[in-house]
């Protein structure tokens, strides 16, 4: 059993909060969130251990609430860490704000090539629980794994149901962008623009102790939006890039040479990925002045091209798609690193956001034009 950090902890009482699966979007008000928060404090304050893990927002909450209240906590790694292990734990520790000395890292999961780290989920769900003294269920879908955990421990007078909630199932009703009346004068468009979309999880950049802390504070609005996206990087002055989608993990930033109302024909929403490919929310920046900052537009082609290509170039590779969906409609741009736009002139940047009401808000941060797809 490969561990690291304060191994004595596994010896101490030990309680887990359980949740199914909850909205990809959650609030400080859902109550599952308010709940489980209630539950944190009651562990901790009953001089428990809580067992937390990573890798989904109802076990992450877990690490970020035991360590806001200074609580000690196990926290289960569901890979094995292939001789990572004091990496990964160092990562989470600085990724969290935890306390070294208040925390311990056990490996449970089996290893991570070749396979999705879900794949690992149940093994680690099960090793809590069967680690737990005192089992906290708090939204659980009846029928559901964690459920037949629950009854299966219904007589070992481990659970408690003082925050036991009905399970309400995530409903993702995505935001109506109607697009049929928009007109916009984009006479000699020169710009390149790139296009927020809410995130799920962590700005890029940004740590998991304050994103989680910013979501219980949150209220009734999820603190990631496509808009709170666009604010950050004007309060930043700085797009930052991510590797997310990127072949071989280059950390870049997306922008389209379309005009705006050419790009919004192509806004659609993703079921699977449960989040549009953009939204009509956007930082656009003089082409010449962003080449000259670096951006490139990327060279579209198909897998075997990427072979061919020079380390230098490879960045900049954009698979051109097929039938389904053709990927050169966007004419894409790629910044490679951050975009730190301290040094551009305000009148080079251009805003866009959806409501004139948003506008109104981003004027006050900012003297760059802010144009609002509703008009003014």
């Amino acid at each position: 059993m490969l561990v690291e950090g304060d191994k004595s902890l596994l010896g101490e009482k030990l309680a887990v909060i359980l949740n199914s699966s909850q909205s990809k979007t959650p609030c400080g008000n859902d109550s599952w969130v308010a709940r489980t928060a209630a539950a944190a404090r009651r562990i901790i304050d009953s001089g428990f251990v809580m067992i937390t893990s990573t890798g989904i927002v109802t076990w992450e909450l877990l690490v970020h609430l035991a360590a806001a209240t200074s609580g000690r906590q196990v926290i289960l790694c569901p890979v094995t860490g292939e001789g990572l292990e004091k990496e990964l734990f160092d990562i989470t520790v600085a990724d969290f704000g935890l306390d070294p000395n208040k925390c311990a890292m056990l490996f449970v999961g089996s290893p991570l090539r070749g396979r999705s780290p879900k794949k690992n989920w149940p093994g680690r769900d099960g090793q809590a629980v069967a680690m737990a003294q005192k089992i906290y269920p708090i939204s659980i879908r009846p029928g559901g794994r964690l459920d037949t955990m629950i009854k299966s421990n219904a007589d070992s007078g481990k659970i408690d149901d003082r925050f036991h909630i009905e399970y309400a199932p995530a409903v993702y009703r995505p935001t109506h962008y109607d697009i049929s009346g928009i007109k916009l004068d984009v006479e000699n468009w020169d710009f390149i623009t790139h296009w927020t979309k809410t995130r799920h999880g962590p700005w890029p950049g940004e740590t998991r102790s304050a994103f989680y802390g910013r979501l219980l504070a949150s209220d009734n609005r999820y603190p990631n939006s496509a808009f709170d996206t666009l604010i950050n990087i004007v309060r930043e002055r700085k797009i930052r890039a991510s590797s997310d989608k990127i072949r071989d993990s280059f950390p870049a930033i997306g922008f389209s040479e379309c005009p705006p109302i050419d790009i919004l024909k192509m806004l659609r929403w993703c079921p699977r990925r449960v989040n549009w490919n953009f939204e009509p929310y956007g930082i656009a920046v003089k082409r010449p002045v962003a080449e000259k900052m670096g951006a490139k537009p990327v060279i579209y082609g198909i897998d075997e091209d990427y072979r061919k290509f020079s380390e230098s170039a490879k960045p900049f590779f954009q698979n051109r798609g097929g039938k389904a969906v053709d990927w050169r409609g966007e004419r894409e741009w790629r910044h490679i690193g951050d975009f730190d736009f301290n040094q551009v002139p305000d009148d080079k940047i251009m805003f866009y956001v959806w409501r004139r009401i948003e506008a109104d808000y981003l004027r006050k941060l900012t003297s760059c034009p802010v144009m609002s797809f509703e008009g003014d």
